[in-house]
């Protein structure tokens, strides 16, 4: 039996309580495959398939699973199986599910941990929520300046088998004060008598235990890091933190971003595990506030009726004003928020940014202005619509009113983020819903602002 075995077969082997056939069927499978099955299975097989997985396996399905999968597994399992799994999973993903999973079963994890793995559970949970510190792993392997290569090799095989990786060495004094970080291949390829001082060279990216964990994501992207040190106040080398932990981090602040620039309040869980009852909460707060926004777009059209009933040609273009408006502002606003995000853009770029937006804006507006243009003149010409003995005046109209809307939504669009950002708010939260509404509301003032001059002999 073999790892080509498909679902309805790895079932029947629970069914036929084949304990042995099934370990062996999936010794060899890859831990991401094992959790989707995992995942995929009915809660009953699922337990049932984990409690017989191989206790080398156990720890890393686990730490590979959803924080519900998690918690339902916790739920079922005895304290030993508890115990076990505790034990065997990285000090990273032991503090990602007890900072996660409900207080009461935290608590119960928490009893039956180890001293030593209390002490460094209780010292991680110790450091705020969206921290470094939350990430990092004490499992590391660091050596001392005096030591020579060969000593440091032999040091690096003995604890190495414990650390979350060892690409990289770590140089510290007998304080644990950082001096140096050194790719393993320089300890491999240098003369076994040399020393450890004789290959540093003092250069080393760190990061505080308290910096925000998305300050990682920026730090690793900008230096090209597979794993940072993580130091404190002092300097003190406490932890490591390593690529896969980062890459998660950004996949969940990505995903916050979209739901906050789609109108929705970020998700704490995956949505195909969402209830009905969450998607509603979530989504009809900003609703709501986007339907009051709209609102007012409809007291503008109020109170320009009289306009409208004199050229009700003009009703005819207001989709198309408001809607031009609402694009160019969300996509400036995507535009900075990202640039904000990957540190392309800071504060003090407000102004850079107001000129070139501006400047952007007008191009775009005149843009659409002259495809506006051809398109009442031509339809007129062409017999497609009569839009009455002023349709030079209403092409004019509509032209102008183009230019003046799409030049105020990339200003807006490109401006909210920094306000938001200014107050100590996120930007991802100037959706593009948001400036949509915002714009919608000021584009039909300036639409017919240039109606009331260009038109005011018909009005």
């Amino acid at each position: 039996m073999i790892n080509e075995l498909t679902k309805p077969e790895i079932q029947e082997l629970i069914e036929n309580q084949n304990w042995t056939g099934l370990r062996e069927s999936v010794e060899d499978w890859r831990t991401p495959e094992i959790a989707d099955l995992l995942v995929d299975m009915e809660k009953t097989y699922r337990i049932l398939f984990f409690r017989a997985l191989p206790k080398t396996q156990m720890s890393e399905v686990f730490s590979h699973l959803e924080p519900e999968y998690q918690n339902n597994l916790l739920i079922e399992l005895t304290d030993e199986e508890i115990q076990h799994l505790l034990a065997n999973l990285a000090p990273d993903d032991r503090t990602t599910l007890l900072s996660e999973i409900p207080g009461q079963i935290t608590q119960r994890l928490l009893n039956l941990l180890n001293p030593q793995d209390l002490r460094e559970a209780t010292k991680l949970l110790g450091y705020p929520e969206e921290s470094v510190g939350r990430l990092m792993t004490p499992d590391y392997v660091a050596v001392r300046p005096g030591w020579t290569i060969r000593e440091s090799l032999a040091h690096i095989r003995k604890i190495g088998k414990m650390s979350e990786t060892i690409n990289v060495i770590y140089v510290t004094d007998t304080s644990w004060k950082l001096l140096d970080a050194l790719d393993l291949k320089l300890f491999i390829l240098t003369e076994p008598d040399r020393t450890v001082q004789d290959i540093m060279d003092d250069v080393f990216i760190s990061i505080s235990a308290f910096q925000d964990r998305e300050e990682t994501v920026q730090v690793m992207q900008k230096y090209d890091k597979l794993v940072l040190p993580v130091v404190d106040s002092e300097g003190v080398l406490i932890g490591i933190v390593t690529i896969d932990d980062v890459l998660d981090v950004a996949e969940e602040e990505a995903t916050e971003d979209f739901q906050k620039m789609g109108g929705v309040s970020a998700l704490d869980t995956p949505y195909m595990a969402a209830s009905v009852w969450t998607m509603f909460k979530k989504r009809s707060g900003w609703l709501a506030v986007l339907f009051l926004g709209q609102m007012l777009t409809t007291t503008a059209m109020e109170n320009f009726e009289a306009q409208l009933e004199s050229i009700i040609v003009l009703a005819l273009f207001i989709p198309l004003i408001i809607s031009s408006g609402g694009n160019s502002g969300s996509q400036a606003t995507s535009l900075i928020i990202r640039a904000m995000a990957v540190s392309d853009v800071f504060l003090k770029d407000w102004w850079v940014v107001m000129r070139k937006e501006a400047l952007a804006g007008l191009m775009l507006g005149f843009f659409l202005a002259v495809i506006g243009i051809f398109r009442v003149l031509g339809w007129q010409w062409l017999g497609f619509y009569d839009y009455g003995s002023e349709y030079v005046l209403v092409a004019l109209t509509v032209s102008v009113a183009l230019v003046g809307v799409v030049s105020w939504g990339s200003l807006v669009g490109s401006m909210l983020p920094f306000i938001l950002r200014r107050i100590g708010f996120d930007p991802a939260t100037s959706s593009a819903p948001f400036v949509a509404t915002f714009v919608d509301v000021t584009g039909l003032l300036i639409y017919f602002g240039a109606a009331s001059v260009i038109l005011s002999n018909l009005l």
